[in-house]
């Protein structure tokens, strides 16, 4: 098995299009930390590092702005910026990921209510497609539209279109924020969290798991009050599952599905007022009931950590879009070298429940 960290993006595209000549699959790598998602598949023989892609090109703290390379670690940019009193606020805190991982599996974080999806913080991008192509699109202050939408495109992707080698990012101001929380039964504390997310400005971030509730407020001290019903506390720790499954239900249901989790006794943290939820599992079973669940409710349940045997139906019921995202995959990677089995746009390898 040969590992591979270009340094540049006109080393990366030589490599892609190489592979690309002589049908040769490329696992993409960045912190590793979201590894083992999608359906189980063997570790092609060729993987390529973003670890090479390491600089912070230029931050423009007057712009609101940083142009990164993908393999820069979330926390060295964080640092950066706090220096700077400035913040990527849409996407997650992920401890040992990259810049490109958290893009490229749209891992936005919990201020998801105040400031938005991890997409909507990406300006610009640079994208190396599977065929070694150097493609861009966006703009460094306002996104425009040209043919395809590559920023949104390249979000959530999984590394199927091309390799994320560089973005420019909008930033924030470092919020000045505070939290609070309580303890009870799930209904009651949904009530109590609809009811904050209804009387309030909105609030940085209103987290909800099994018998807590934990809201952010962001604003002046005369803001950073105590809700009613609610204590000072600190912002809750992440989970630690052994796998867990990623849920999107819309928001006006969310009460009732966390309702449901908490009944039946499984471990979660959802996103009041954004409907997503983060589900521990432990076997198969738990995974058909999570998705029973989400489904009866409008939504989706997918597989975004776990061990193989966990994710031989990593992805659900395919999407209406299915076809037309073969179609992408096609046009930006025409070999099929980019993490092949993974994503829901390949075929099910044998033995998937799909």
């Amino acid at each position: 098995m040969a590992l591979t960290a270009p340094a540049s993006r006109e080393e990366l595209a030589a490599l892609l299009a190489d592979m690309a000549a002589r049908r040769e699959g490329v696992r993409v790598l960045g912190g590793g930390t979201s590894s083992r998602r999608g359906w189980p598949q063997d570790v092609p023989e060729q993987i390529v590092s973003t670890s090479g892609l390491d600089r912070i090109v230029a931050h423009e703290p007057a712009d609101l702005t940083v142009t990164v390379e993908a393999g820069v670690p979330v926390e060295r940019l964080r640092a950066q910026l706090a220096a700077a009193g400035q913040c990527w606020a849409q996407a997650d805190d992920r401890p040992g990921a990259t810049i490109g991982g958290l893009l490229a599996t749209a891992a936005s974080g919990r201020r998801r209510i105040r400031f938005g999806p991890i997409r909507d913080s990406l300006l610009e991008v640079v994208l190396v497609t599977g065929d070694g192509r150097l493609v861009s699109g966006g703009g460094k202050t306002v996104k425009g539209v040209s043919g395809f939408d590559i920023p949104r495109l390249a979000v959530g992707s999984l590394g199927t279109l091309g390799v994320i080698a560089e973005v420019t990012l909008k930033l924030w101001p470092a919020p000045h924020a505070a939290w609070f929380g309580a303890e009870g039964l799930t209904a009651e504390l949904t009530e109590i969290a609809e009811r904050i997310r209804g009387r309030l400005h909105v609030p940085g971030a209103i987290v909800l798991s099994n018998g807590r509730l934990d809201v952010e407020l962001i604003g002046p001290d005369t803001d950073l009050v105590a809700p009613e019903g609610l204590a000072p506390s600190h912002a809750p720790p992440r989970p630690a599952w052994d796998a867990t499954v990623e849920v999107g239900v819309p928001a006006l249901r969310l009460a009732e599905f966390a309702t449901g989790l908490a009944a039946a006794g499984m471990p979660f943290e959802a996103l009041v007022g954004v409907g997503s939820v983060q589900v521990g599992v432990g076997s198969v079973d738990d995974i058909d009931t999570v998705r029973r669940q989400a489904t009866a409710r409008g939504g989706h349940a997918v597989v975004i950590d776990g061990d193989a045997e966990l994710r031989t139906d990593a992805w659900g019921p395919p999407p209406p879009g299915l076809e037309v995202m073969r179609r992408l995959r096609q046009s930006f990677d025409p070999a099929g070298i980019l993490n092949p089995g993974i994503f829901l746009t390949d075929t099910p390898p044998a033995g998937a429940r799909a």
